[in-house]
Order: C-alpha cells, then structure tokens, then sequence
C-alpha cells in the first residue's frame, strides 16, 4: 500500500496511463490479458473456456447479481470479479454487524472461499505477476503488487490454496484463422468479386 500511496503524484498519472497502453493496448489478447481464462493449463479440456464462463455466471446469479446490461467487460474480467469480492465481503461485513448467526456466516464466507478458490483466487496472482512485471516502477505496477499482496491475504485468511503465480496464458487457438485463409475471401478487397464464389 505504501508503495502505491507514493506514486500517487501528478507524473504518477501520467506513467500510469503510459503503462496501461503498454501493457494492455487496445485488445482484449494482449501480453497481459485481465480476463480469467486467457489463464489456463495449456492441457486444459477444450471447454474450458465456456464452463469456466458458464460456472462464474451461474455463481453470480445465484447469489442474485448480474452484469448492467450496458456493461462493456466480460464476466471473467478482473475488475468483475474484484467487484463481486467486494460484495461478498460487504455481505460479510453486514452479517458481522448486525448478527446475522453463524449460519448466515458460514454461507458468505463459503462463497468468498468458492470465488477465490474456481476463479479470482485462480488465476490473479499470475496476472499480478505479469502485470507487476511489465508497470515495475509505476502506479500499474503498485497496484499490480496491492492485488497481489490482496488475494494472498484473503486466500490465507480463508485457507484457500492460492493458485500458481507461474500460470501460462492459454496457446491461441488458430483454427478460425486458417478456415478464414482457406476460404480467400481475406485477398479481395471489400466489394471485389471472389473468384468461384457462388450467388
């Protein structure tokens, strides 16, 4: 916290802006993508993407929350699940306050377990990491160490296992790629006629 509370100056803000076109750009897949299954074990099944977006979405709205339908980030984004965490610990702050009982207790802090255990817990310290990495010296950077230094805290509060700091990003799937070059539509320029196309 301490590191990050210094480098809230005005070129604070400036390198902060810098680092974030450098590290993220104006992708979704870049060298540091802030969603949760760009993170996965290059052996994972190929369905691995939409359970793991299917299970996140189910645990939403379980506990009766869901995206704005203007939103303009996927639910696996990092800002999402940080944001579904901070609910959950206002639930549990709420239940501590007003004495909800140990039943009511128990339930919230098993869903924080679940969240960092399947998801946030999963995969954030090696976006951290990466992030921390490649904004060493600015305020992305901070604040990459701050989630970090977070997650582990709340993992260890809550004896959850953390996931691995050293988790790779998932290989690029090509195939889309390839039927788009095999078809030869890409060569044309828009409005050209495709050579053997049928009408």
């Amino acid at each position: 916290m301490d590191e990050l509370l210094r480098q809230f100056t005005r070129s604070g803000c400036e390198d902060f802006a810098a680092a974030h076109v450098v590290c993220f750009g104006h992708t979704v897949r870049g060298d540091c993508p802030m969603n949760e299954i760009e993170y996965a074990d290059l052996k994972a099944d190929p369905l691995f993407q939409p359970h793991r977006l299917s299970d996140l979405g189910a645990f939403f709205a379980a506990l009766g929350l869901e995206l704005a339908p203007d939103g303009a980030e996927r639910i696996d984004h990092i800002s999402i699940e940080l944001e579904f965490m901070t609910v959950l610990a206002a639930k549990e702050a709420h239940a501590v306050d007003h004495q909800s009982g140990d039943d009511a207790l128990a339930a919230v802090r098993d869903a924080q377990r679940k969240l960092l255990r399947e998801h946030l817990g999963r995969w954030s310290l090696a976006f951290a990491r990466r992030l921390a990495r490649m904004a060493q010296g600015t305020t992305l950077g901070a604040m990459a160490n701050l989630l970090g230094e977070f997650v582990k805290s709340e993992c260890g509060r809550l004896k959850v296992p953390p996931g691995s700091e050293d988790l790779l990003l998932r290989p690029v799937d090509g195939t889309a790629e390839r039927v788009c070059d095999s078809c030869g539509l890409q060569t044309h320029l828009p409005g050209a006629s495709v050579p053997n196309s049928r009408t």
